[in-house]
């Protein structure tokens, strides 16, 4: 019977993916299919990088973008477990800078009625923003990541502490902390607090606290030379009168660099490289409510895990998740949370939880039931499309 169910998912999932490499959305894919840590499928289909003809491959590095944030989150759990930070910390007193913040309400800059805390951080409620043109606080994290990136290319880069330091000092605050939930560069400040909590740098800590012990050979910040071969090509859908198809998407973004070279800023949010077979070990840690047990490895704690996994925002908080793709969702932890499946016409379990990146990498766990679904692409948005959707319903349809 797990053979037959096995044979009808691999041949589910392959008619999806075979169409959507046929209609242009993606060049290739891997998808992993777990369940209480037991391989159900874990396969690479078409093209790594269509220009040079390179197949993927299940040890094909993919830039996982936001999927590091969860990476993140346990990080800051263990060093919660081990006493080194407590989550009702003050930032300002890992980053001083963020000591006395200014909140740009409707234009005008008042003073914060209450310092922002680790656990704004992972909820996303700190009011801190990520670029973009709708208020002054947006406008000038924009400008930040310009020097950001002309930095990239010069011999005195934006580090992880001058990151942080700048943004206490000259960002205002989108709203006043913990009045709202709104996605912005929270993860990347809580990477320099979590540096000063275990006075390490940031890709120290995560390679001795979670990659060594799961046996995350390819994870990291950047692509060394002999690894280079194996990096998936980005893309990006492009819309046009002419052409309407997949065009070459070039690095960077958000302050990152080419990969080529071990880079100053370690970003929490959104830096690792990974693959499939690395980020399934991760993936199946959570599922085994933190244990690993092909290798024995337990990172946190069921008790932190259930904490992890639970729910933090307020009815007042969740007003601000206006996604389309988060519709029945809530979030914390830097993950989402799935509270009603009946909003969002999934078969999905609720408590559901997992994260994405624009870059098009997607994973989701069922705590219920142990499943775990990994879907890994290089096609920037194409983490929100059917082709997840589709994926989601067969893997809880078939298992």
């Amino acid at each position: 019977m797990e053979l037959e169910k096995q044979i009808r998912l691999a041949g589910r999932v392959d008619s999806v993916i075979q169409k959507g490499m046929q209609e242009g959305k993606i060049t290739g894919a891997c998808v992993g299919i777990y369940q209480n840590q037991e391989e159900y499928l874990c396969k690479a289909y078409g093209l790594a990088d269509r220009e040079q003809e390179t197949p993927m491959r299940t040890d094909t590095l993919f830039r996982i973008f936001s999927m590091t944030k969860p990476v993140t989150a346990v990080a800051t759990m263990q060093l919660w477990e081990s006493g080194k930070l407590e989550l009702s910390d003050p930032v300002s007193w890992y980053i001083p800078a963020f000591r006395e913040k200014l909140v740009d309400v409707h234009g005008e800059l008042v003073p914060a009625k209450r310092e922002i805390c680790i656990q704004d951080l992972l909820n996303m409620t700190s009011g801190i923003p990520y670029p973009d043109c709708w208020s002054e606080s947006q406008k000038k994290m924009g400008a930040f990541y310009g020097e950001i990136d002309r930095r990239n290319a010069t011999d005195h880069p934006v580090d992880t502490q001058e990151f942080a330091r700048r943004v206490g000092e000259e960002v205002p605050l989108l709203f006043q902390p913990g009045e709202k939930w709104s996605y912005g560069a929270s993860a990347d400040i809580l990477g320099a607090v979590l540096e000063k909590a275990a006075d390490m740098p940031l890709d120290e800590l995560y390679r001795k606290q979670i990659f060594q012990p799961l046996g995350m050979t390819d994870t990291d910040f950047y692509v060394p030379a002999e690894k280079r071969s194996r990096l998936a090509q980005l893309y990006q859908y492009h819309w046009g009168e002419d052409f309407c198809g997949l065009v070459i998407e070039p690095d960077p973004h958000l302050g990152m660099t080419d990969y080529r070279k071990k880079p100053a800023f370690f970003s929490g949010g959104a830096g690792l490289i990974s693959t499939m077979q690395d980020y399934a070990r991760f993936a199946n840690l959570l599922a085994g409510k933190g244990l690993h047990r092909e290798s024995g490895v337990r990172l946190i704690g069921e008790n932190t895990w259930r904490y992890l996994t639970t729910p933090q925002l307020s009815d007042a908080q969740k007003t601000g998740i206006d996604w389309e793709q988060l519709k029945g969702y809530t979030y914390g932890n830097l993950l989402r949370v799935l509270e009603d499946p009946l909003v969002c016409m999934t078969n999905v379990p609720a408590g559901e939880f997992g994260w994405d990146g624009w870059t098009g990498p997607y994973f989701c766990v069922s705590p219920q039931d142990g499943t775990v679904l990994l879907y890994l692409i290089q096609v920037c948005g194409g983490s929100t499309s059917d082709i997840v959707r589709k994926l989601r319903a067969i893997t809880f349809g078939c298992l």
